[in-house]
């Protein structure tokens, strides 16, 4: 089993992405009229709903809600909601994700609270900021982080790039620039918006200003009528489609979501390829790839070679090379996702090991173990915890808990994400494996979904990392890699 379900699963909270092949849909309108700057005691729209289809399938809705702060004059509230449910691998996930921002009138941040809930996993982020500093502490299953950041320009919420447009004034040509705290990578962002046009489209109801907005490397756009009201928003390449409507047809999804059976994520994420005979037994893989964005690099040394010949990446994975070498104190450390330092885990992880007098005979046994208590189903979790205490989880779930595992038992192991080939699905799938260090040996690759101790060499490393913030850069490859050619010369 592999999953792209987390990198997928943060475009589709981000609702952003390239937009391409959407130009046969717009015309240019007549010449715009003049719109004065909104404010926001006076906002023409103060609740907004949205229905989200993804990849031809209505998935949830989005909720938005500006209102004056009772007790706190001057001050105001947006109150934002998503709600999604989708199919992937068989399962039906079910994300929430709401957030309360409280900010000034001129729409900077103050003070917050966003709640995040995927497949029963909560996530809670609250903080505040006083203009020169923003403190804030992430909670997730038996873990706790805070953080504080200090500040040079005034910073606004996500939820506010929807409003900034207008409280700017729309015209074409304008363009404004934010630093923007990003709740769900718990991190500040530079944004750009540019209003581009003024269109009409047989999409929507009368005519709006086209909006550019660009964050995190990824682009939103948005038709945005004269009234501030969001008529339309595309995403990843148009697959991802936010439509205004009423309170009624936006929560009509759950009966919608509920008759669909198709994998619209796997449908999406994919890359079909050449089959492979007992894809678990490659040693060795040379394979091709295009479609890669500019300026994403790809790891290229020890075991992974990865060298860019025009619009090609060419990759050769060699399982009898050792892996890129790097210090591996940092990675004994608990982190948020990773929370190793806690008794339910560490006391577990010793009682699997037993007297076992070697870390290759440790992870033995802790594959064997999880093999026989974790299921393989497409649940996403926030930490290791989680994923102990529903025993069930996907390829990141399943890294989070080895690499606890590990990690207290004094075996240094780092996440690392990519793709592997699937052969129920005859392609690659995005993934989620470890890399243990050894003593003597150095990095090895370890797939705790499949049970290898030794992964085999159809797994390609995209990146590294565990936090959301490490994880996105994944969103501006899904949809876009394609495979032109697949060898795998060598087997154990």
């Amino acid at each position: 089993m592999a999953g792209a379900s987390r990198a997928l699963l943060a475009a589709l909270v981000v609702l952003a992405g390239g937009c391409a092949g959407t130009a046969d849909y717009f015309r240019g309108a007549a010449a715009p009229p003049e719109t004065a700057a909104a404010a926001i005691d006076a906002w023409p729209q103060r609740e907004v709903w949205t229905g989200v289809v993804f990849n031809g399938e209505k998935i949830g809705f989005t909720r938005r809600e500006l209102r004056a702060a009772a007790g706190a004059p001057g001050r105001y509230e947006i109150e934002s909601e998503a709600v999604m449910r989708i199919s992937f691998l068989g399962v039906d996930k079910r994300i929430n994700l709401r957030a309360l921002d409280r900010v000034r009138a001129d729409l900077t941040l103050e003070a917050f609270r966003y709640e995040h809930e995927i497949d029963g996993s909560p996530l809670k982020v609250t903080g505040r900021s006083d203009g020169r500093t923003l403190s804030f502490a992430v909670e997730a299953s038996g873990s706790r982080e805070e953080k504080s950041i200090s500040l040079e320009k005034p910073i606004y919420p996500s939820s506010a790039l929807g409003l900034l447009p207008a409280m700017k004034g729309l015209a074409v040509g304008r363009s404004h620039r934010y630093v923007v705290f990003h709740g769900e990578t718990q991190a500040l962002a530079e944004a750009e918006q540019e209003v581009l046009a003024y269109e009409s489209s047989e999409l929507f109801a009368g005519n709006a200003f086209r909006i550019a907005t660009r964050m995190l490397g990824l682009e939103t756009t948005t038709w945005m009528a004269a009234d501030a009201r969001p008529l339309l928003e595309l995403g990843l390449h148009g697959v991802l489609i936010s439509a205004l409507e009423d309170e009624a047809t936006a929560r009509r999804y759950l009966v919608e979501a509920s008759l669909n059976k198709r994998d619209s994520l796997v449908d999406f994420s994919l890359l079909r390829a050449p089959p492979l005979e007992a894809p678990r037994r490659v040693s060795r893989m040379e394979i091709s790839l295009e479609g890669l964005p500019s300026g994403f690099a790809v790891p290229s040394e020890g075991a992974q070679r990865c060298v860019l010949q025009g619009a090609l990446l060419e990759c050769s994975i060699d399982r009898a090379a050792p892996l890129a070498q790097g210090d591996p104190r940092k990675y004994l450390a608990p982190t948020l996702a990773v929370p190793s330092n806690l008794g339910e885990l560490a006391g577990l992880a010793r009682s699997i090991s037993g007297n076992s007098n070697s870390d290759e005979k440790k992870i033995d046994k802790l594959l064997a173990w999880m093999d026989a208590n974790i299921a393989k189903e497409a649940i996403d979790a926030f930490t290791a915890l989680d994923v102990l205490r529903e025993r069930r989880a996907e390829c990141q779930g399943h890294a989070y808990l080895f690499a606890a595992f590990s990690r207290a038992l004094g075996i240094p192991v780092r996440i690392v994400n990519g793709l592997v080939y699937s052969e129920p699905h005859g392609g690659f799938l995005y993934h989620t494996w470890n890399e243990a260090w050894i003593p003597g040996r150095g990095w090895q690759p370890v797939d705790a979904t499949f049970g290898q101790p030794h992964a085999d060499a159809t797994h390609v490393k995209l990146i590294e990392g565990e936090t959301p913030g490490e994880l996105l850069p994944l969103v501006s490859l899904v949809g876009r890699l394609r495979v032109s050619r697949l060898s795998a010369p060598a087997r154990w």
